[in-house]
């Protein structure tokens, strides 16, 4: 079968050409009842805007695929608060996943947006989420609506946490205590350490094997994005980080 970098042109000209009928089916009431259009063709315009930039380095399909992913998830945010049949699971705290997306592509304000309408479903995180994806996203929540009150706490239980049980991703803490502190001498090493990470989980039964995240980290993209907003000079990691994926320092 291959691993998935010998098959991404197939697969994105597979999607491409389904994004139609997918938009489609996101567009009509009945079928996008409980929100499952709206969240394939938000998975699939992610994926689209990834693989363009692998294969054509289109800068411009990246940006423009993951903000539309994001502004989709919103939308379902959006209409669970206004009563709509929307599943619950599209508003559990997996939403962090669509922040990073809106930081990766440079959408801060989309970012701090999904960051304001996220969390606080006690009743849903306790049926539908993990307890890290708990611990990545409430520390990503507080960073990105700059919550001082909250950001050390938060960022130490994700910290505890991938200490003792997913240390792959304990890179995140660093880079958000970097965040945190505005502490820039230590934004390089966060970043290595995040990547480390990042390959490890791109093999084996890793959660990044076999997706399009195996060639580009859109978390860490969107993570060093977001520590530039606050005038940290963290470089660029290249091809999991690539520069031009990057906003200038502030």
């Amino acid at each position: 079968m291959g691993n998935i970098r010998e098959r991404l042109a197939v697969l994105l000209e597979e999607r491409l050409e389904d994004v139609a009928v997918l938009r489609l089916n996101a567009s009509h009431t009945e079928s996008d009842r409980t929100g499952s259009a709206s969240a394939s063709l938000a998975n699939s315009l992610r994926f689209i805007g990834v693989a363009q930039y692998v294969l054509n380095h289109d800068i411009g399909a990246f940006k423009t695929n993951l903000i539309e992913s994001a502004r989709i998830r919103l939308r379902l945010l959006d209409r669970f608060d206004t009563r709509a049949p929307i599943s619950k699971s599209y508003v559990s705290i997996l939403v962090y996943k669509s922040i990073f997306n809106a930081l990766a592509a440079g959408d801060f304000s989309l970012g701090q947006a999904l960051a304001s309408k996220m969390g606080g479903r006690s009743v849903i995180e306790q049926e539908y989420d993990h307890p890290f994806d708990l611990a990545m996203g409430y520390a990503l929540r507080a960073c990105v609506l700059d919550n001082e009150s909250e950001m050390e706490v938060r960022i130490g239980q994700l910290e505890s946490y991938c200490a003792e049980n997913s240390p792959n991703f304990v890179g995140y803490a660093d880079l958000f205590k970097v965040i945190y502190s505005e502490a820039n001498a230590y934004g390089s090493a966060a970043l290595v350490r995040i990547l480390e990470g990042h390959e490890r989980e791109a093999n084996g039964r890793g959660c990044f094997k076999d997706s399009e995240d195996e060639m580009i980290s859109v978390w860490a993209v969107g993570t060093v994005n977001l520590a530039r907003t606050r005038g940290l000079s963290i470089p660029a990691v290249a091809p999991l980080v690539p520069d031009d994926l990057l906003i200038r320092v502030q």
